[in-house]
């Protein structure tokens, strides 16, 4: 007579633990994986679409305040994704790039072949409109810039650029366009050769990428900033005791020396000017300062708009 064994309670008690283990162990690898592939990274991001809104704040010279033109999260990533190419800032001098203790932060460049960065790069091209054309393509060469376009617009931003100030850093009173139009060097991403052609900053995009600072305001003398009942001076963020959203101001009037506007780093918030009168020559009214951090982190993505001259031949 065949005698079956009834398993004991402790070998029961034994298998339900090992099956319960493995159970354990499969459900974290799945889980594990899952939170792999849902993290965004400057490499997968999925770009969306934006929600910004925007203040006029001075119509002559033009200043546009930029509400939430980049999420928080855009901003981490570009922060993760720059900061290895950080080094000591330098500036252009008659052409060239040189140190200056008028600049004391540190800058890289950001790749604008990032699917993160080329986002970003189509929301500000979307922003600009029709205000801007795109860079000159070799297929005709003309006098005339906005006569032909390379098929890549985005080419026309050049590279951006990260930028970071730390504790008794600082950027004195400047100006962003050239003094002179530059060269584009041949195999620069808007270069398609076909004829000489040169360059100015048209524009400027400030992006604070954080908020971290004490300090660091960004100080125009020359443009006076109006508040009136439909001017959002203040800016919702998170509050660190976790109790909801408070307003934090995003500029001061009447800023330094009862003059001109500070504004105030403001993650994820941007400006806008326009660098350039129409016959190409600067416009002084904009330059501006980045005020001394007194404690923290400042870090921002300079964007450069250019507007094209030349193509003659060689």
């Amino acid at each position: 007579m065949t005698q079956i064994h009834l398993p004991t309670k402790k070998t029961t008690l034994g298998l339900a633990c090992a099956v319960a283990a493995l159970l354990a162990v499969f459900w974290s690898n799945q889980h594990h994986n899952a939170s792999e592939v849902n993290i965004p990274t400057p490499e997968n991001y999925e770009c969306k679409p934006h929600t910004y809104t925007t203040e006029i704040v001075s119509v002559d010279p033009l200043l546009i305040y930029i509400n939430d033109f980049l999420s928080s999260e855009e901003a981490d990533l570009l922060i993760t994704l720059g900061t290895p190419s950080l080094a000591s800032s330098e500036i252009y001098i008659s052409g060239q790039k040189v140190a200056s203790k008028t600049r004391t932060s540190r800058s890289g460049g950001l790749p604008p072949s990032s699917p993160l960065v080329s986002c970003i790069l189509t929301r500000a091209l979307s922003f600009l409109g029709p205000a801007i054309r795109s860079p000159p393509s070799s297929s005709s060469p003309s006098r005339n810039p906005n006569s032909n376009l390379n098929p890549n617009p985005l080419a026309l931003f050049g590279t951006p650029q990260i930028v970071q100030y730390g504790p008794g850093e600082h950027f004195s009173t400047h100006h962003d366009w050239y003094d002179r139009p530059q060269p584009l060097r041949e195999g620069s991403m808007d270069h398609a050769g076909g004829g000489r052609w040169w360059f100015n900053r048209w524009g400027s995009f400030f992006v604070y990428l954080d908020e971290e600072a004490e300090g660091g305001e960004t100080w125009f003398p020359h443009v006076e900033a109006r508040s009136n009942e439909f001017t959002s001076l203040s800016h919702k963020v998170e509050d660190g005791d976790g109790d909801g959203r408070r307003q934090k101001k995003k500029w001061e009037e009447n800023a330094e020396e009862g003059r001109g506007t500070n504004f105030l780093p403001r993650k994820g918030n941007a400006l806008f000017w326009v660098n350039l009168h129409g016959n190409g020559t600067g416009d002084e009214r904009v330059v501006h300062a980045g005020r001394e951090v007194k404690a923290g982190r400042k870090t921002a993505m300079n964007l450069w708009p250019r507007v094209y001259y030349g193509g003659g031949g060689r």
